[in-house]
């Protein structure tokens, strides 16, 4: 008996029963078919990828200087009050994601930050914003999402005190900071210079 849809014609009286994936059929006369039809399984096969092997002291310290001069003097620019990264800092995104690649076994936290004008709540609420949006542009350049955990600060970790034009513009930032995978993450100001990414256009 060939596999694919059946149609049946059932003359009066005949029955039929279903058991499970096959069938019985008995017909008036007597006679009886089984069987069990072909089942095709065409889910996709999902894919386990293994654990990383935690990086060493060594190895984390190697990318954390790496990212460190990649980010030194540089900024990663967001479009004022928004956590949308602007064109000019694509390149930036796009170096550390390159930086990134190798570092297996870490995870980098990437931290938000921001000055102390305006409304606390408003403030951490644009820096958890804009600490996933950094996550989601190195995800985008490959880096993989559980080598990077975004966190926002707000304003309670400024670099500089005061609401001077220059404290703000230290304050807004976007910090790395680099830890072996099941390590609790490092604080992100004690491992990245506070000038190396101020996140600007606050």
């Amino acid at each position: 008996m060939g596999c694919g849809p059946f149609r049946f014609l059932i003359g009066a009286g005949a029955t039929v029963a279903l058991a499970g994936i096959g069938y019985y059929l008995t017909d008036s006369y007597g006679g009886a078919h089984g069987g069990q039809p072909a089942i095709e399984n065409n889910a996709p096969e999902v894919a386990t990828l293994p654990a990383e092997t935690p990086a060493t002291a060594e190895q984390v310290a190697s990318c954390q200087t790496q990212v460190d001069g990649v980010i030194k003097g540089k900024t990663i620019q967001f479009d004022s009050g928004t956590a949308t990264i602007k064109a000019d800092s694509v390149p930036l995104i796009d170096a550390l994601a390159t930086t990134l690649a190798p570092c297996a076994g870490t995870v980098v936290e990437v931290a938000g930050h921001t000055d102390l004008v305006g409304d606390e709540a408003a403030n951490m609420t644009l820096s958890e914003a804009r600490a996933n949006a950094v996550v989601q542009a190195l995800v985008a350049k490959n880096v993989p999402t559980s080598r990077l955990a975004a966190k926002g600060y707000g304003e309670t970790k400024p670099a500089q005190a005061g609401e001077s034009e220059a404290a703000n513009s230290a304050n807004r930032r976007i910090e790395f900071a680099v830890s072996a995978v099941g390590a609790a993450a490092p604080d992100a100001a004690a491992t990245t210079p506070a000038t190396a990414a101020p996140a600007t256009g606050q």
